[in-house]
């Protein structure tokens, strides 16, 4: 049986999870996920950008969306691919080390990469281009 192989998601990704709008290569990550195979994480305060975004936004990749945050958590989490991980004094050490260089949701996001050694971030966002990436 192969490993597993573990991804941390952004908030972006999992929003357009939400709408089936990921490009092949993050949506294979997804699929993956959902079939058990792999594993994709998401600290909270991604989870919670996800949440903000198809709710108070109305909009994700040019597609209105109407939702509540249940349906979202629900969606993602509960009955979706995404884990989330506890946050611990190791993934706040590697959080202090980044705040100079990254916001306060970017280095959480790192932070969680880099803690649990997942094999990439699922983003398209170019402020994670030092860490290694899935998207296209």
């Amino acid at each position: 049986m192969a490993a597993v192989t573990r991804y941390t998601a952004d908030g972006v990704a999992m929003a357009r999870y939400l709408i089936d709008r990921l490009p092949s290569a993050a949506d294979d990550r997804f699929i993956r996920a959902e079939q058990g195979i792999d594993v994709i994480e998401a600290p909270t305060v991604a989870v919670s950008e996800a949440i903000w975004t198809a709710v108070k936004k109305h909009e994700i990749a040019g597609i209105e969306v109407e939702t509540t945050p249940n349906a979202v958590l629900r969606g993602l989490v509960h009955e979706g691919p995404i884990q989330i991980p506890p946050t611990d004094e190791q993934d706040l050490a590697v959080y202090g080390s980044l705040i100079d260089q990254y916001t306060l949701h970017d280095a959480l996001i790192i932070a969680n990469h880099r803690v649990r050694g997942t094999e990439a971030i699922i983003t398209n966002d170019e402020e994670f281009a030092a860490e290694t990436t899935v998207w296209s």
